[in-house]
């Protein structure tokens, strides 16, 4: 049975009429691509008048011009236990970046980590590591993504990438060259008891700590990412990462 994802469309940037085709690929894309790998079920898209409340049983989608927390352009969270994604038009479109790769991006991840409460073990004591199962993050740059009947959509990395010395492919589009790496421009939520949540950026051990809640570049970064660093998908994961400690004092 396919999850049905209720969409708001409230963009005076994106018609209704311009976001199906979107939709439409990036249904295709959870089912036809990312499935196979990752055993999930379909999704359906279906666009509501933002004056109709969403149902209570259907996972929300809002696609709206500008970012409500700075420098993201998208991002997912839960409402209870109801997953919702955010696609910001004009702030994607802002940093050069393209609407339908924030849009597969963001429900990809919803996909893949519903409830916000999943992550991968890398290694045990005494360095222990564990990894967000964020399915986009490592290869979230544009130029990795690939066109779906037509439109631009996200990569994502597989299963393999979570595990130690697995063989790949370890992302969809086989970018990457091993597990647990990250593409240029890329990033990832790690654990670890010492530090907590922190953010590692690119393909080096930089890192960013989540308890700083400054979403800042950290210094010295010469990519993409950093060009576009004040627009960027990546800053909403600092708040994933602040939500994932809440959540780790609460327990």
């Amino acid at each position: 049975m396919a999850i049905v994802i209720q969409v708001h469309n409230i963009s005076t940037v994106l018609s209704g009429a311009q976001l199906a085709p979107i939709l439409a690929a990036v249904e295709a894309q959870v089912g036809q691509d990312v499935a196979p790998h990752w055993g999930n079920q379909s999704v359906v898209f279906r666009q509501v008048a933002s004056s109709q409340d969403f149902t209570p049983s259907a996972w929300r989608f809002v696609v709206a011009d500008t970012s409500d927390q700075a420098g993201a352009a998208g991002y997912h969270e839960t409402d209870g236990a109801t997953p919702i994604g955010y696609a910001f038009v004009k702030t994607t479109l802002e940093a050069g970046m393209q609407p339908s790769v924030t849009i597969s991006h963001e429900a990809i991840e919803m996909v893949g980590d519903a409830l916000i409460d999943q992550s991968n073990q890398w290694s045990d004591l005494p360095h222990a590591l564990f990894l967000a199962q964020e399915l986009c993050d490592p290869v979230e740059d544009d130029s990795y993504g690939y066109m779906k009947n037509g439109v631009l959509v996200s990569d994502f990395v597989t299963p393999a990438y979570f595990v130690p010395a697995s063989h790949g492919p370890w992302d969809f589009r086989g970018v990457l060259k091993a597990p647990n790496s990250l593409a240029l421009g890329g990033y990832q939520l790690i654990w670890d008891p010492k530090n907590g949540w922190r953010q590692q950026i690119d393909s080096t051990a930089t890192t960013q700590s989540s308890h700083s809640g400054s979403g800042a570049m950290a210094p010295g970064r010469i990519s993409r990412f950093a060009l576009r660093s004040a627009h960027s998908r990546s800053t909403r994961r600092l708040m994933k990462a602040a939500s994932r400690t809440a959540a780790t004092k609460l327990a």
